[in-house]
């Protein structure tokens, strides 16, 4: 029965003939339409009248519809056929050829394509290689030099040492009391004069482990700036600019951060470990370039102990970047 017929049925005449209230008479409340709305679904239910499933039978018959369409609207002399050196002589023979085209195309098609470079030179922070710019080159990392590379066998050695600390600060993060959540500032403060303390890290929720990484990271970012403006000089040992105890000491940080980063990861947390891996090849390549680059006005060791003493500090953050969260 459909919502007319039950709307005709409320409309007949009752005992002494008076028209009862129906729908067209009266305003029925929200409760009496979903009553008749139900009652209609379920009457059309019950005749047959379902939802079709598309099927691939119904797939292939639309193929086969819109084949039959195409014959009828572009009719054919005859079978496909392959191209000529000449142009086609007639719109059938283009036709043809369009077909055959269309059944040996490739669905993948792999192009060369020469790089060219930007008409416009730009300059500043977005700028990237041989003058080229945009949001893209804050994306690019050069490799790793082959004195700041590492062995596999130490790699996965490191890996394997780190998931297990992971494993060992997990368990030591849920025992703890009441999480907590430092902001930004409070990272700053801490980052900037102390060391890292796994009490004050296991009491952080998801969202101070999260300030904490950020705050590191920016960090060793300002660090790699501030070498890359220094002159190439000798300082204490180590290249102009180069702040030892300052990397020195946001490494630390960063690790311990990392080992109290909760899986899976979120997608603010996978951008931050690529600017680490960005980071720690832009530091590694700018410590090579200023060793390659120095003249009679560096001590002869001090590029060299600004590598050594970087080496295994980048090493050991790509790796737990790379090999441990995977982020390549």
């Amino acid at each position: 029965m459909s919502i007319f017929q039950n709307s005709s049925t409320h409309g007949r005449g009752v005992a002494g003939g008076a028209p009862a209230p129906g729908r067209h008479n009266t305003q029925l409340s929200p409760e009496d339409d979903e009553v008749i709305c139900a009652e209609s679904f379920d009457d059309r239910m019950a005749l047959g009248e379902e939802y079709e499933e598309v099927d691939d039978e119904a797939e292939l018959q639309a193929d086969r519809d819109q084949q039959i369409l195409q014959e009828a609207c572009l009719p054919v002399s005859g079978a496909p056929m392959p191209p000529s050196e000449g142009p086609p002589k007639d719109a059938d023979e283009y036709l043809r050829q369009v077909q055959w085209e269309r059944l040996h195309c490739p669905e993948v098609v792999d192009v060369d394509v020469k790089e060219r470079k930007s008409k416009r030179k730009v300059d500043g922070p977005l700028s990237g290689k041989d003058g080229s710019g945009g949001l893209l080159a804050l994306f690019q990392a050069p490799d790793v030099p082959a004195r700041f590379r590492h062995a596999e066998a130490w790699a996965s050695d490191v890996a394997a040492s780190f998931r297990h600390l992971r494993g060992l600060c997990e368990l030591k993060r849920k025992s703890g009391k009441r999480p907590q959540s430092l902001s930004y500032e409070e990272w700053r403060r801490h980052v900037a004069k102390d060391r890292p303390d796994s009490q004050l890290l296991a009491a952080q929720d998801f969202v101070g482990i999260n300030h904490l990484v950020v705050v590191a990271i920016d960090k060793f970012e300002k660090d790699l700036e501030s070498f890359q403006c220094a002159s190439p000089e000798s300082d204490d040992g180590f290249l102009s600019g180069f702040q030892g105890e300052g990397v020195d000491s946001v490494s630390e940080w960063i690790f311990a951060a990392l080992a109290f980063v909760e899986e899976p990861l979120v997608d603010d947390i996978q951008y931050q470990l690529q600017r680490l891996r960005r980071v720690c090849c832009r530091f590694a390549a700018a410590v090579e370039g200023t060793a390659a680059k120095a003249g009679s006005d560096v001590e002869p060791g001090a590029a060299e102990a600004t590598c050594a003493f970087l080496h295994p500090r980048v090493a050991l953050l790509l790796v737990l970047v790379v090999e441990v969260f995977g982020q390549h």
